[in-house]
């Protein structure tokens, strides 16, 4: 009978290092994925930028947008909150991608309203003076059409 435990006990253990094994290899599949798609969502931000800039320069009352899917667009610096509740607090922030290239302003496109995340993993550019109507266009539902305001320099939805 002592025999029947201690084989039971040794196969839950070589069970319990199969799922443990198991839970490792999804974890790593899973990161290799989601790090293959911002790679490539980066990319895509990084050529729909000059092709918005294009845009501008060229005198365009507006461009279609495909890519990234659930970006932002948004013109640096501004105010950002973060924290929840009574920790609530708001800066001005500034991607580094700017600072560290001498601009005062530019626009961005990064994954999330944060510096951080254009510093990571978004695309910035000098905004030639455009602001952006309410802060941050978010490319849902692409392709999107941006408005180009040339005579008031505002980007908008629309």
């Amino acid at each position: 009978m002592d025999k029947n435990g201690f084989l039971l006990a040794e196969e839950t253990l070589k069970i319990v290092i199969a799922v443990i094994a198991i839970g490792f290899l999804a974890y790593f599949l899973v990161s290799l994925y989601f790090s293959a798609k911002t790679s490539s969502q980066s990319e895509q931000a990084k050529s729909t930028l000059p092709f918005i800039m294009n845009a501008i320069n060229s005198s365009n009352q507006s461009v279609d947008i495909y890519n990234p899917k659930g970006w932002l667009i948004s013109i640096w610096p501004h105010s950002v909150t973060s924290g929840i509740g009574p920790f609530k607090s708001t800066n001005i922030e500034m991607p580094n991608l700017c600072k560290n290239t001498g601009l005062q302003t530019c626009i961005c496109i990064c994954s999330s309203d944060s510096a951080s995340s254009c510093d990571s993993s978004g695309t910035c550019m000098d905004n030639l003076g455009f602001g952006v109507k309410g802060t941050l266009i978010k490319i849902n539902n692409p392709p999107i059409t941006v408005n180009i305001d040339q005579k008031n320099k505002i980007i908008s939805l629309q």
